[in-house]
């Protein structure tokens, strides 16, 4: 008797699964494209917000693992002091803790991108 064989796709390699699964949040681009600071201070906590650089974007949510540990959210920036910022899924601004990353444990900054920006300050 002959019997099918079902054969499973090849495995995505993960530039592709990363494109893929995460997209950059067209006011980030806008942001970057601005020329304003990418090291700025904030008026809350975590107080400073260092972007990532725009090439490498892709780079550190696939090395950090976002797609994995927070489903949906964007990483951007670093406070410098162990918290990742990020985009969520509702497209709030928010902060993960880069050990122990989860979407339950996102703090918000912001409801949308402008408010975010709006509490960015002076150029670090």
């Amino acid at each position: 008797t002959s019997r099918s064989r079902r054969t499973a796709a090849p495995p995505l390699n993960s530039s592709v699964r990363v494109h893929m699964e995460m997209s950059t949040p067209p006011e980030l681009l806008n942001y970057h494209s601005s020329g304003k600071p990418l090291v700025c201070e904030l008026d809350a906590s975590p107080y400073m917000c260092e972007f990532w650089p725009l090439k490498e974007l892709g780079v550190y949510n696939r090395e950090y693992e976002v797609p994995r540990y927070a489903p949906g959210f964007f990483g951007f920036a670093t406070s410098g002091g162990g918290e990742m910022f990020a985009v969520s899924p509702a497209g709030a601004v928010v902060y993960l803790p880069f050990i122990g990353m989860a979407p339950g444990v996102a703090l918000t900054l912001a409801p949308t991108w402008g408010a975010f920006e709006a509490q960015l300050r002076s150029a670090l």
